[in-house]
């Protein structure tokens, strides 16, 4: 559906403030897909973020502040998302060997087979998928076109 007709604007938008407007839209329509794919399964998008980002990293793992650098929403309580996943027990906090002030962050068995459940669960069928309708090169350029955006 057109962004004008889903916000029911009947004036036409200037470009680059439609292209705007649809990224908030559809960044806050994809927020919502995620938080009922995810509800099953009691994370949130920031924890199920956070799992993928250990998951990455395993079995190294990373501190609290090498965890938010790489958040896709980096306003989030990091610490405090960390602490309610260890409470979970899909992740491990280990006391760095050569820093004693510094925590290391892992991912836990459970938090991959949680993962791994997860990927099969959203992603197992792609026709469901948002974006589904996009060919791989729309899907491509749609991904530069977003970068581009952003610079």
């Amino acid at each position: 559906m057109k962004l004008e007709a889903e916000l029911k604007n009947t004036r036409p938008l200037a470009p680059r403030q439609r292209a705007m407007l649809n990224i908030l839209f559809t960044a806050s329509w994809l927020d919502c897909f995620l938080h009922r794919q995810l509800r099953p399964y009691g994370l949130t998008h920031p924890q199920y973020n956070i799992l993928r980002i250990l998951k990455g990293s395993a079995p190294n793992g990373l501190s609290v502040l090498d965890i938010k650098s790489r958040m896709i929403d980096r306003s989030s309580n990091v610490s405090r998302l960390v602490e309610k996943l260890r409470q979970a027990g899909l992740a491990e906090r280990v006391p760095h060997t050569g820093d004693r002030r510094m925590v290391v962050v892992t991912i836990s068995e459970t938090g991959l087979k949680m993962l791994a459940d997860i990927e099969v669960d959203m992603f197992q069928d792609n026709t469901d998928l948002p974006g589904a309708g996009l060919s791989e090169p729309e899907a491509v350029q749609l991904a530069d076109l977003l970068d581009k955006f952003r610079e």
